[in-house]
Formats: structure tokens, C-alpha cells, sequence
């Protein structure tokens, strides 16, 4: 078992809705800026989904990271 860094552990506890919610907000903010032709807000909203999409990814490698188990069901063949 590996010992993840604190900041890691307080990425693990956070639920995924909050970081859905970010993306969509990333995802609005681009669209908005392509209608209005604002290349600017383009780019923050892109950079927003982009973030949220990396912390989603860091949040679910330190939820899994260290834990043996297959967070699966065990009804799959390959999770047992």
C-alpha cells in the first residue's frame, strides 16, 4: 500500500458532481464565447473545463490508488 500526500487524500473525499458542475460551467463559457466571437472567453472557458478535467482524473487516481480491491461489483466475471 502507497501513502498518498495530503493534498491527494482531500481530492479523494470530493464527490464527482461538484467537478461535473465545473466542467459544464467550462463548457458554457466556451460556447458563449464562440457565439460572440470572443476568442478570450474562449480560452477561460477552456481552461476551466481543461482543469476540471484534470482534477477529475488526479480525484480518481487517489480514490483507486493504494486499494487493492476492484471497486466493481462482483457479479463481473473479471472482478472476482
Amino acid at each position: 500500500m502507497t501513502v498518498l500526500p495530503a493534498a491527494l487524500l482531500v481530492l479523494a473525499d470530493i464527490p464527482a458532481a461538484p467537478v461535473l458542475a465545473v466542467m459544464t460551467f467550462g463548457l458554457v463559457i466556451t460556447l458563449a464565447g464562440h457565439i460572440n466571437k470572443n476568442y478570450k472567453v474562449v480560452g477561460i472557458g477552456l481552461a476551466i473545463l481543461f482543469l476540471a478535467t484534470a482534477a477529475m482524473i488526479i480525484g480518481a487516481y487517489a480514490s483507486y490508488s493504494g486499494d487493492g480491491r476492484d471497486p466493481r461489483p462482483c457479479g463481473i466475471p473479471a472482478a472476482c
